[in-house]
């Protein structure tokens, strides 16, 4: 065998296949399998850390990327979906970054619902969980996870990453869009936070995001009550004007 059929051999199949069920635990059924012999298509690999974090997350946005962009440390495995450069989602089994805690931490859903909905993710999917919640808490808990698997890739020491090409089947999900450029330079700002918190050493001047982590929705009953007091605000304001006409 020729030295260049052994590396197409290397880089088409025996790397693949090794790693397959690394891939295949980290995007399942998302990222179709393009390559040959229905294998994933791997297109690169190497070593991480958080010093080229900003730089593949931008990556999939320069390469106009459909795929999915896996980060592996140690038992923990992250991967953002990528349509056309813009990211459309994120995964990780890191408990915390779960659906349900993601929710819980914003106070968006309860202790119990919580739960439930890490439980389904675990067992189903997010494509179980997702549709348990309303369609506006479904959609910020799935924006605000892309953001922390974003800003986590910025604490890995040492790890591993993968970018596998094919475009992303995320179902029924909210479809989200979302700038690289912002998780990278939102990763970098909680980088300087964290790195800075405990001294004095001033934090770098970074240019800022055109969008920021989203909000969490406000339950029925603190937007009713809101737009009560925003009502009595409104009559009470024209009473004060009629007043001041007399």
């Amino acid at each position: 065998m020729a030295f260049s059929d052994q590396i197409a051999y290397l880089l088409k199949r025996a790397i693949p296949d090794a790693l397959d069920p690394v891939v295949r635990r980290a995007v399942g059924s998302v990222i179709p399998r393009l390559g040959e012999g229905e294998r994933y298509k791997i297109a690169y690999t190497g070593a991480f850390s958080s010093r080229v974090a900003a730089d593949l997350l931008t990556f999939g946005r320069n390469q106009r990327l459909d795929g999915a962009l896996i980060l592996i440390d140690e038992d923990v495995l992250r991967a953002v979906y990528y349509e056309e450069g813009r990211v459309v989602g994120a995964d990780s089994n890191v408990a915390f970054e779960r659906f349900g805690r993601v929710l819980r931490r914003a106070d968006a859903v309860d202790e119990a619902t919580a739960e439930l909905l890490v439980h389904l993710e675990e067992t189903g999917g997010i494509l179980t969980a997702a549709p348990m919640v309303p369609l506006e808490t479904a959609r910020f808990g799935l924006e605000r996870r892309v953001w922390e698997v974003a800003a986590s890739l910025f604490l890995i020491h040492r790890g591993h990453f993968l970018i596998v090409e094919g475009k992303p089947d995320l179902g029924a999900l909210v479809k989200l869009d979302m700038n690289p450029m912002d998780l990278a330079l939102e990763g970098l700002r909680r980088y300087d936070e964290w790195r800075n918190a405990t001294s004095s050493t001033p934090r770098p001047q970074r240019p800022a995001p055109t969008s920021r982590p989203p909000e969490a929705p406000l339950a029925p009953a603190t937007a009713a009550a809101r737009a009560k007091a925003a009502k009595e605000d409104a009559v009470e304001e024209f009473l004060r004007q009629l007043r001041a006409e007399r």
